[in-house]
């Protein structure tokens, strides 16, 4: 996103497949040459304004929030767009994410408990911190999306 191209875009958008078919995007200046006014607010977060057309059927500001809800999947009470993981034909559902993460630290404690202990001595490893938030959004987001998963299966 730093390059600031729309060839550069292109390629970043093309691992979020919910962002096909976009018409155009918030520009950093006047003219068609101009790259994408890309916003960032933190080291990974930002924003881009974008545009679809949509088609004829959409023309209440119902359908229209229906079409872009298609479109994102809702997480943690927002809407995004999730990338998707190499070979995989569709984005990465957030609970297959987060069962990935989960899955690979528990198999680090249960197989290799000496290399667990290490990671995660508050007083001596860099990773303690960063496991321990990992460990606790877990906490606080999973039950939720569990929970609107099953629903979202069920309808």
């Amino acid at each position: 996103m730093d390059d600031g191209s729309r060839t550069a875009l292109e390629k970043f958008l093309g691992h979020y497949p919910g962002t096909a078919g976009y018409v155009d995007f918030v520009r950093r200046g006047m003219g068609s040459d101009e790259g994408p006014n890309y916003r960032r607010y933190v080291p990974d977060h930002g924003l881009l304004i974008m545009h679809w057309q949509m088609p004829e059927e959409t023309g209440t500001i119902d359908q229209r929030l229906e079409r872009l809800q298609t479109m994102t999947r809702e997480y943690a009470c927002q809407r995004y767009f999730f990338p998707t993981i190499a070979g995989l034909p569709r984005e990465l559902h957030p609970l297959m994410a987060w069962w990935v993460v989960l899955y690979a630290l528990s198999m680090l404690a249960r197989y290799q408990p000496a290399e667990w202990a290490r990671l995660i001595d508050v007083d001596n490893s860099q990773h303690a911190i960063p496991i321990e938030r990992i460990l606790e959004q877990a906490m606080e987001h999973l039950p939720t999306l569990i929970a609107a998963t099953i629903e979202e299966v069920a309808t």
